[in-house]
């Protein structure tokens, strides 16, 4: 095989060649630079940085590439100086900064690619600051001394010129080398085999020591994945328990719906509730930094959105700060979603900010693996009578349970009691709750003897009375005539302003009812539809 050497071809064209690194150290110092912007802004402040532009733009593999070409064109340059016996002060200069800068780069693509799913520590992405701004004054100064060489440097310092007499090229640089490749199989294997039997009588040898550190070698591979799995991030599913940021919480469910407890569309996109039961781990007086918590679908992060939270108080109690116990409670957060991205796999991200990371107070990120269960669509969740006991456990409401015993349906109800006045003198007297005048139908009130709880995990007060089920869950419905009507129940809190109750409850209901042949309770929890038959 015949080969060219190159050196007359790289020192004729090397003006040409160094002009093309400049560029190429320009454009690297511009994306140096603006790294460099973007952690001093996410430092100041990380929500408007993250705002102001796209991580992910900032860095991608067309910037690796040109790093690298440079970092090649260099290497091919300093090997033109060697063998010259030219000044090679800038191209071992030149080659360190490049190497500096790919493995920057290196370190920031992750940080970039994922820094909108956690929040970065301050004490990391000040150092990236700090180290792309070294960068960039180290590439200032590439840049500087390339543009020198390729359009204006002293002839007579370096030897360089566009004489080719000047640059002292002679045949030699171009002259034809023969290369002679040549290969003996035999000959191969059998060093192969020497080289082997060598290792094993090494190996022999030294069996202790390289024993030793053989599992010295395992050992830490084994602390390094343990450190990556489980202390660095750490991956559950959903049901399990785990410490994050000083509580403990277990990520019990997850729903999907666009509408609030009444049916009413609260929006086109898809509302993703975290159900979770949250204690503290230190004792009272701890709290969940929600601001560390992310939903990712898609490799987007979405944020909470507590207003829809509020909206969903059939599913828990949104979590807003409040100061945890040493007991389990229930809250729920909200993420807002695209309603097409609703069906993807979704992963809760907690960035723990007390966890003990590398010998000191670090970051741990915690995922959690989602399985949402859809709350749209209608199923029928079964019929009961008087007398028969209803348990909600397939619906949202879990161990919430309601029995009708009796019901009774009147203008008005009277209570008896007595009445005391001065010492020791009391008179029957009795007291009548009828219905209250609001509303667009006129009204009765029919009475219920009802054994009604709620599930302890619910930990929501605007159901936790049965008047608040019925008034959120519940449809009255009658047949009067051979046609059946239907009614929300919209109902104030009966019951009378003297006397004491007598432990049944008081709704008002449309007066069609007296007449009515047959009536039943509807409650449509989310997805399930309960029915009650009263008569």
């Amino acid at each position: 095989m015949i080969l060219r050497k190159p050196y007359a071809f790289f020192i004729k064209y090397f003006k040409l060649l160094h002009a093309i690194i400049a560029v190429l150290v320009a454009f690297l110092l511009y994306r140096s630079f603006t790294l460099y912007n973007f952690f001093k802004a996410y430092v100041t402040d990380y929500s408007s940085a993250l705002n102001d532009l796209n991580p992910r733009s900032l860095l991608n593999m067309y910037s690796f590439l040109m790093v690298l070409g440079v970092i090649i064109v260099i290497i091919i340059l300093l090997s033109v100086m060697i063998y010259k016996k030219k000044p090679k002060f800038l191209y071992i200069y030149s080659l360190i900064v490049y190497i500096f800068v790919i493995v920057l780069f290196g370190v920031a693509s992750p940080v970039l690619r994922d820094i909108s799913a956690s929040i970065l520590d301050i004490r990391f992405s000040s150092a990236l600051r700090d180290f792309f701004l070294i960068a960039v004054v180290l590439e200032v100064i590439c840049l500087i001394l390339y543009i020198v060489r390729s359009t204006g440097f002293d002839i007579k310092q370096f030897d360089f010129g566009s004489d080719l007499q000047k640059l002292d090229i002679d045949e030699k640089d171009s002259e034809e080398i023969e290369v002679a490749l040549e290969f003996d199989k035999n000959k191969v294997n059998r060093k192969v085999r020497y080289n082997l039997r060598q290792l094993k009588y090494v190996y022999i040898e030294n069996k202790f020591l390289i024993n030793t550190i053989g599992i010295i070698a395992l050992v830490i591979l084994a602390f390094t994945i343990y450190l990556n799995i489980g202390v660095y991030s750490a991956s559950y599913d959903q049901g399990s328990s785990f410490s994050a940021s000083g509580v403990v919480m277990n990520v019990r469910d997850a729903y999907l719906t666009q509408n609030d407890p009444y049916g009413k569309k609260l929006t086109d996109d898809m509302i993703v509730i975290i159900k979770m039961d949250i204690k503290s781990q230190g004792g009272v007086g701890q709290d969940l930094n929600t601001g560390l918590t992310t939903l990712i679908v898609n490799d987007k992060s979405y944020g909470q959105n507590n207003n829809y939270a509020k909206e969903l108080y059939d599913l828990g109690t949104p979590y807003t700060g409040q100061t945890l116990s040493d007991e389990f409670q229930s809250y729920i957060l909200a993420f807002v979603v695209p309603y097409d991205e609703a069906k993807d796999q979704m992963v809760l991200k907690f960035n723990d900010n007390v966890s003990y990371v590398k010998g000191e107070i670090g970051a741990k990120n915690i995922f959690v693996t989602l399985k949402p269960t859809n709350l749209s669509g209608s199923i029928d969740g079964g019929t009961k009578k008087l007398g028969e006991e209803e348990v909600f456990e397939n619906s949202v409401l879990g161990g919430s349970s309601i029995k009708i015993n009796s019901y009774e349906v009147s203008d008005k109800f009277k209570f008896n009691y007595s009445y005391c006045y001065g010492t020791n003198k009391c008179i029957d007297s009795s007291e009548y709750v009828t219905s209250t005048a609001t509303g667009n139908y006129f009204k009765t009130l029919m009475k219920l003897d009802v054994d009604f709880s709620i599930d302890k995990n619910i930990n929501s007060l605007d159901i936790s009375t049965f008047t608040n089920f019925l008034n959120t869950f519940g449809t009255i419905n009658y047949k009067v005539n051979n046609n059946w009507n239907s009614n929300r129940i919209n109902t104030q809190v009966i019951k009378p302003k003297v006397a004491k109750t007598d432990g049944n409850y008081y709704i008002e209901v449309p007066s069609e009812i007296k007449n009515a042949s047959e009536i039943n309770l509807t409650f449509k929890i989310r997805n399930y539809v309960y029915k009650y038959i009263l008569k």
